[in-house]
């Protein structure tokens, strides 16, 4: 009796021994959650009662954020990070548009380009930049400004040739433009003393919304001309969310 209790025990120590050794008895755990506070423990979210460890990629942790809980055979847990959704697009992921083909304008009529578009959330903050290759004449010039979302704040930068600039077909050196403006502010570049010729501009700056809406690169001659004023092919458009 004693011996078949003995080994009954033995049995039963084994196996739960083989449990713990083998993944496939242990099981993990996959699952999704509500972060109910952050930082709690460094490096850790708490989702309810669950504390997760975050992954290094999982940054700028808020409460509030749906995110992938992932626990180890062992019983530790681990944050994974954000789960997607179709309106936010995830934090410090660039998101770019771009120009295939060059376009031509022959008007003064500032208008939003039909590439260099796009739409930013509500209630976020976005760090957006423009990289432009354009031509114009010497009496037309280049000239910009942003459409952001209704009610959105903050600033641009503007750097490229000075709008009084002509710079020569031997030397694309010259005097340059460092100004900060509002959204909506005209800014003209000077150009090349050979239209076919491109120069460089980049305006950046950190948008904050309030509203869901279209965040765009506006551009027109400033004097209007017959020959036209062009946007090329490779201009691009980067938007990364920071908040």
């Amino acid at each position: 009796m004693t011996d078949g209790f003995a080994l009954a025990q033995g049995i039963a120590q084994a196996s739960r021994q083989a449990g713990r050794d083998d993944p496939a008895v242990r099981r993990a755990e996959v699952q999704t959650g509500i972060v109910t506070a952050v930082a709690v423990t460094p490096g850790t979210v708490d989702v309810g009662s669950i504390r997760a460890r975050r992954l290094e990629t999982y940054q700028q942790p808020a409460v509030g954020d749906q995110v992938l809980l992932v626990q180890s055979g062992s019983g530790s847990w681990w944050a994974a990070g954000r789960t997607a959704t179709s309106a936010s697009p995830p934090l410090g992921l660039p998101r770019q548009a771009w120009k295939t083909v060059t376009l031509d304008r022959t008007t003064s009529t500032l208008t939003d380009d039909p590439d260099l578009t796009m739409t930013l959330d509500a209630n976020g903050t976005f760090k957006v930049e423009f990289h432009l290759h354009f031509e114009a004449t010497d009496a037309a010039r280049f000239r910009t400004a942003w459409t952001v979302p209704a009610g959105a704040t903050g600033v641009r930068s503007a750097v490229g040739p000075d709008q009084g600039q002509i710079l020569s077909s031997t030397s694309s050196g010259g005097v340059g433009r460092w100004g900060v403006h509002a959204f909506g502010t005209a800014c003209i570049y000077g150009s090349r003393n050979d239209n076919t010729l491109q120069c460089f501009a980049m305006e950046e700056g950190t948008v904050f919304t309030t509203a869901a809406g279209t965040c765009a690169l506006q551009w027109a001659q400033s004097t209007t001309s017959t020959t036209a004023s062009r946007l090329a092919a490779g201009s691009y458009m980067r938007v990364t969310r920071l908040a």
